[in-house]
């Protein structure tokens, strides 16, 4: 529906996020995608008829000519040569015309080519824009199951298809369908049986198309899915090469990628055989026919029914109308990969795992008490759930440290209190709230994740601290790096907040890290703190420092401790034992240290 307080750049990524790409119509989709372009598109077209013009005029032209200098050199042949005004006046006409023709091609030539670029270029960006928006409201559910390198070959690979198979329709189907109308307009005001082998050559390329679209749809998909295997394997490849270097394994790695790059190439190789087949009986098949036209052509002349001019001037109209067929054919294998492109497009766009948050209550402000009630949450590609019948009342500002073997759920149970997975069983409240009633990107300002590995993107300190947020004051700034000791080592940097980091911050140490996360997390001033492992990969100088800035970040705040080293959890409020998806002791950790024989107890004599 149409809003009007969306502008034409919102409405446009609107309809494109909207859109269905898997359909049986992706042309229809394409031409959707031109929505707010399309009187562009009309003028891009009288632009191409006027620019091409020389190429439709200029064997009516060489005819002229060509039949004049005929009849001037049969009359020198034939001892009556005298001065022929009319030829010649003929003569310079027809070569001023095609002159004129041909300069005013600068001008209509640059001006199509620019608003054409100006309205695939903005549909290039509307289409990747919207894949960005989709990709952060799908849900972490299809994000798990779906390879990040498989993502960005969508974003960059099959966005590029798209727009060189609306650059292709456009350049080509136009001018095939000028070409065809040009020259069937001439040759049936002149010679209808001629016209008639032009008209033959329209179903002899849909015959050549239907025998070889099955087989082209079919190794492109394959292709595609190979490049996205690619695409991952080279992303992953990328993170492990300090795993790989450091157990001198990279020749298995190479090894590993050689083979998908083999599988790239057959599968590359396979479908290169079936475009070269198709263009090899295309090409064969309409050069026998217009060598057929030809002799005809000069049957016709033989029997002086048509002028040697007429004979070049329909062999050019053949050509012509050759190119324009081949043309079309031309544009079937990237047709085929360009709307197979536009499905994968469409395993994103159309995807219904998204994070539904429309309609919802809108969360303004959080005081960070939690309930959970008979909470449970079992994964679809698993038979026992991860979570059951999870029951805890956390009060505002309270420390519940989680502890528990790997596999025993404490991630889920994050995870459901950050809104990456619902609830399948029971309910959580937020201040008494049910939490599936609210709309989860709101409660997130109130929320802070520091997790183990933090997520840092290559900029400068600065940058990382103040991530998404809008006016930070240096003395607000100034307090959050004070507090979460960043301050101790950002001061001692040439740059200081303005030092770059590296890529995922590998310029910083891994304390280092970890204090940029907890200076992001107290300058957006959250109400519930979630610490997932957050000084489990640390060096005791760090962990010091580190646990130091955690005690200032959560004072106040409802906070969450995921922990496998118990030592950081003394301070904790209370501890809750997580084995196999149930809570099954909980209390403060003297009291659960003081029971020789209770989970905890084992847990922490493991570390002792």
């Amino acid at each position: 529906m149409h809003n009007p307080t969306l502008t034409s750049t919102e409405q446009q990524l609107q309809s494109t996020l909207d859109s269905t790409y898997r359909n049986k119509s992706p042309l229809v989709t394409l031409w959707g995608l031109f929505k707010g372009r399309r009187k562009q598109l009309l003028l891009v077209m009288v632009l191409f008829i006027i620019k091409a013009s020389p190429v439709w005029v200029l064997p009516i032209v060489t005819g002229n000519i060509i039949t004049k200098i005929t009849e001037v050199y049969s009359a020198h042949q034939a001892g009556n040569a005298t001065f022929d005004p009319a030829a010649v006046r003929s003569i310079v006409i027809n070569s001023i015309v095609m002159f004129l023709l041909i300069a005013q091609n600068i001008p209509t030539h640059t001006l199509y080519a620019w608003i054409l670029s100006s309205a695939v270029r903005q549909v290039q960006l509307i289409l990747r824009s919207a894949l960005v928006v989709r990709l952060q409201q799908l849900s972490m559910k299809f994000h798990d199951s779906t390879h990040s390198g498989k993502l960005q070959s969508k974003v960059l690979r099959d966005v590029e298809a798209v727009e060189n198979l609306a650059r292709l329709l456009i350049e080509n189907v136009l001018a095939g369908a000028v070409a065809l109308g040009v020259a069937l307009s001439v040759t049936l005001s002149r010679a209808p049986v001629v016209a008639l082998f032009f008209l033959i050559t329209v179903p002899l390329a849909l015959l050549l198309t239907g025998v070889f679209r099955h087989r082209l749809r079919i190794q492109n998909e394959e292709f595609r899915r190979e490049v996205e295997d690619m695409s991952y394997k080279v992303s992953e490849m990328i993170e492990m090469i300090p795993i790989t270097r450091a157990h001198a394994v990279e020749g298995t790695e190479v090894d590993r990628l050689h083979r998908q790059l083999l599988r790239i190439r057959h599968s590359g190789q396979k479908l290169d055989t079936v475009n070269n087949l198709f263009g090899a009986f295309a090409w064969v098949t309409f050069q026998t026919f217009q060598l057929i036209c030809f002799l005809f052509n000069i049957w016709q002349c033989y029997h002086a029914r048509i002028s040697v001019g007429d004979v070049i001037m329909y062999q050019a109209f053949f050509g012509m109308v050759m190119g324009a067929v081949q043309g079309f054919l031309g544009i079937v294998p990237p047709l085929t990969s360009g709307v197979e492109s536009m499905r994968s497009i469409g395993e994103v766009l159309e995807s219904p795992d998204v994070e539904q948050n429309d309609g919802k209550l809108t969360v303004a402000s959080v005081k960070g008490q939690l309930t959970f009630d008979h909470a449970g949450f079992r994964y679809t590609s698993t038979d026992r759930p991860s979570i059951e019948d999870f029951n805890l009342t956390v009060a505002t500002g309270e420390c519940i440290a989680v502890v528990g073997e790997s596999g025993s759920g404490k991630s889920t149970l994050m995870n459901l209190i950050i809104g990456f997975r619902r609830p399948t069983s029971g309910r959580i409240l937020l201040d008494g709230v049910d939490m599936a009633t609210i709309n989860f990107r709101t409660f997130r300002r109130f929320l802070a994740v520091v997790p183990q590995q933090t997520v840092l993107f290559s900029g400068s300190i600065r940058d990382n601290i103040t991530y998404a947020l809008q006016h930070v004051t240096d003395a607000s700034l100034q307090q959050a790096l004070e507090m979460s000791n960043c301050a101790e080592f950002v001061n001692r940097l040439p740059k200081k907040l303005d030092t770059p980091i590296g890529s995922h911050g590998g310029k910083l140490s891994g304390g280092q890290r970890q204090r940029i996360a907890i200076a992001r997390a107290l300058l957006r001033d959250p109400r519930i703190i979630i610490l997932d492992e957050a000084t489990s990969a640390l060096d005791v100088q760090s962990e010091f420092l580190v646990q130091e800035a955690i005690n200032r970040l959560i004072a106040g705040r409802t906070t969450f401790i995921v922990a496998h080293r118990l030592s950081t959890i003394r301070h904790a409020n209370r501890v809750i034992v997580m084995k196999d998806g149930k809570m099954v002791e909980s209390g403060t950790h003297d009291e659960l240290l003081s029971r020789e024989e209770s989970a905890f107890s084992k847990l922490h004599a493991l570390q002792t």
